[in-house]
């Protein structure tokens, strides 16, 4: 028995690793110089879970204590706005959360798991988590080869300006998220997976991220690359008088 707890928190901290990572390097954070204080903090959030889902079997609300001590912790570590917090975590989170969900469709159509498995064997939930850990670590790849993510200037982010206009939008969608991820971990402790939620979900989010993105590209150019091309114009005018 203990053995089991034990594989359940080592594999649970690698996979929340590569989840906070992952959320980082969405938005250009170094990581590699905080990477002990990540794994502590993943290591403190697959405590939590454990502390919920095996010894309080109150699995359903799991989700919320975990993710918030990822939101208070970053947001010291990185010397965050709360809501700049919410928005380098949330992401990541929900985005490890589809991967596992595929994921775990995929084991359930292969035969390999089912929910049954997931709950009550820590081998079948280790091989769910490396196969979500890999599968991570492959899009950070991605992000960080190619440079993609966004850059949010902190000063917006603050709590002046946290819940206006278009943050209330984004605000609403991660909010919106949560409550489906939450969901799908009822409905898998019930025995009730739903696919077309998991579709739903992953729906949501991409939008909501292409959406963001899309803002976030607006923002940079109005910012700092149109200011360079108004002046660039301005100087071969006033060379051409």
């Amino acid at each position: 028995m203990l053995v089991s707890y034990f594989v359940k928190v080592f594999f649970s901290t690698i996979e929340l690793t590569a989840m906070m990572v992952l959320s980082l390097s969405m938005f250009r954070f170094q990581f590699l110089y905080y990477l002990h204080k990540i794994s502590g903090i993943a290591l403190l959030m697959s405590l939590i879970s454990f502390y919920f889902r095996d010894i309080n079997e109150l699995s359903d609300f799991a989700i919320m204590p975990v993710i918030t001590t990822e939101i208070i912790l970053v947001m010291i570590v990185y010397r965050l706005p709360i809501f700049y917090s919410m928005l380098v975590c949330i992401p990541g989170f929900l985005a490890v959360t589809i991967i596992e969900a595929i994921v775990f469709l995929t084991g359930s159509k292969l035969h390999i798991y089912n929910e049954e498995l997931i709950r009550t064997s820590a081998t079948s939930l280790a091989i769910l988590q490396i196969a979500s850990t890999v599968i991570t670590l492959l899009f950070i790849y991605l992000l960080r080869r190619r440079k993609i993510g966004f850059l949010f200037k902190v000063q917006n982010l603050a709590s002046r300006r946290a819940l206006k206009g278009y943050n209330f939008i984004l605000s609403a969608v991660l909010v919106i998220s949560l409550v489906l991820v939450q969901i799908e971990l009822m409905s898998i402790n019930s025995d009730s997976v739903n696919n077309l939620l998991s579709i739903v979900m992953a729906g949501i989010f991409l939008i909501g991220i292409a959406a963001a993105y899309k803002h976030n590209k607006k923002i940079i150019v109005d910012k700092y690359e149109r200011p360079v091309k108004d002046e660039l114009h301005r100087l071969l005018r006033d060379e051409n008088r």
